[in-house]
């Protein structure tokens, strides 16, 4: 995506085929006078009561001309006030919707918004609006819509650094939703592993893939014991970004499971095609490493990535095992569909002995119990630090990608006590899923005092848009780029 920034908005306008505005209610008068009356004659022009009244889907598409050149007008409208956490979004849908009218020379609408962070939130989901779901579509996209390679807008001084930063992130997590919806005909631990050094060769940070050999000289027994079943061998990946000026280490762990199945404890057909999204937690951490490194952030922060899939084949773990892990601890298996707990313990254990972090936060597509609580509105927080939490919540606020933080009671622990090994990766009680999956993760944590977990099952993997099912969402990265920067 390449933004073409224009000097005035008669520049802009004698530019582009087609102008994107976001907008909110409390703006759409001075719009109309500004905008609107320069590019629609005034016999055809409703007033703003009626473009209220009217609009369909939260969205007004006009017809108009300057200077003898036809424009189209596409105007979003669902809020009362433009803020960081929905401007995201709007421009997403513009984006989307913008496709399907074909432009040449579109132009994006931004300098009547009010501030840096707007503004690259606004070229964020533009620029993520422009992804396109069709990766092994074959000729022209059945449904006409044409991506653009770039965009025209008039930015106020100063203002330009945070829409090409914006743009950075949208293209960040086109690489992430790509690492989520590619099937798992065609991603694996290793192919995973390569994309990694790809991106940390061209944005200059360091990456170590510890294959397989290397996992069972260091002890990642329940990575292995999930591995067991699969025709592809485990892999950690683990990336680091440092700058010079970071002064403390945070490590993203994000759990990997290429493709879950159930394992024995088979899941039902049912939707089971959208188990390839299973890893969104792993290229969330992995896409944040990489956009803090293209944005140059001043952080210390590592992304663990434990990758395999969940598969069945006669050497699989079965109901009742007992395996073993990175901390020493012998696990109990209940259920082999609770397997992402399982790679994650060892994942956990890992970064807590290897890299002493200050803060440490894992996400994981790990419970149908969060989207029951929560739906797709916010990812579940977990965690015994109430600033980490403070600051969770804020970031997750201002950005859009909300968290909302869950009880982690000590009562709970109780469910996962096993009689036969030191824990048991499921409760056998009918509530309280997330919880104990997360009183789980804390186990092997090492009581870390600045641990969180995010349950980000109902907000990875949704209808976003894209197109007619689900599909991948990226979500984490903003969240956490606006963590960073903020803290």
């Amino acid at each position: 995506m390449r933004l073409s920034t224009l000097a005035s908005l008669d520049d802009l306008l004698g530019t582009i085929d087609m102008l994107c505005i976001p907008a909110s209610k409390e703006m759409l008068d001075v719009l109309h006078t500004e905008v609107l009356s320069l590019l629609i004659p005034a016999e055809t022009l409703p007033p703003v009561s009626e473009l209220l009244a009217n609009k369909k889907n939260n969205t007004l598409l006009f017809y108009g001309q300057y200077k003898g050149t036809r424009i189209k007008v596409l105007i979003a409208c669902e809020c009362e006030k433009l803020k960081e956490s929905n401007i995201y979004s709007i421009c997403k849908k513009l984006a989307i919707r913008a496709k399907n009218e074909n432009s040449i020379r579109t132009g994006l609408m931004v300098h009547h918004l009010s501030s840096t962070d707007i503004v690259q939130s606004a070229f964020a989901g533009w620029t993520a609006g422009q992804y396109d779901l069709g990766l092994y579509k074959n000729g022209e996209d059945e449904n006409g819509r044409k991506s653009t390679s770039s965009v025209h807008s008039f930015i106020p001084h100063g203002f330009t650094q945070f829409a090409e930063n914006g743009i950075t992130i949208g293209l960040v997590q086109h690489e992430v939703m790509t690492l989520v919806n590619v099937p798992a005909s065609h991603k694996s631990p290793a192919a995973l592993g390569r994309w990694a050094e790809n991106s940390a060769s061209d944005y200059n940070y360091k990456v170590n893939v510890i294959n397989k050999e290397q996992l069972l000289k260091l002890g990642m027994h329940a990575l292995l014991a999930v591995n067991r079943g699969s025709e592809y061998e485990a892999h950690c990946v683990v990336t680091h970004y440092q700058h010079p000026e970071a002064t403390r280490k945070i490590v993203l762990i994000g759990k990997g499971v290429i493709f879950d199945t159930g394992g024995v404890s088979i899941k039902t057909s049912k939707n089971m095609h959208y188990m390839k999204s299973d890893m969104a937690g792993a290229a969330a951490a992995l896409g944040t490493v990489e956009a803090c490194a293209r944005l140059g952030l001043k952080v210390n922060v590592m992304a663990i990535a434990p990758l395999t899939d969940n598969s069945i084949d006669n050497t699989s773990i079965k109901p009742g095992d007992v395996i073993s892990s990175y901390l020493g601890k012998s696990i109990e298996v209940i259920d082999t569909d609770a397997e992402g707990r399982l790679i994650l313990a060892d994942a956990l254990a890992y970064a807590v002995k290897e890299y002493k972090p200050d803060v440490m936060i894992d996400m994981a597509t790990l419970t149908g119990s969060i989207v029951a609580s929560l739906g797709p509105q916010a990812a579940g927080l977990f965690t015994n630090n109430d600033s980490l939490a403070a600051e969770l919540s804020a970031a997750g606020n201002i950005s859009g990608e909300r968290v909302w933080r869950m009880p982690m009671y000590d009562e709970y622990q109780d469910d996962m006590q096993s009689d036969i090994a030191d824990i048991k990766n499921l409760s056998e009680k009918p509530y309280a899923g997330a919880t104990t999956a997360a009183k789980f993760l804390e186990y092997f944590t090492s009581d870390h005092p600045a641990w969180a977990h995010l349950d980000i099952a109902g907000m990875a993997f949704q209808a976003n848009g894209f197109g007619k099912s689900y599909c991948a969402t990226a979500y984490g990265v903003r969240l956490l780029v606006k963590w960073i920067s903020q803290n």
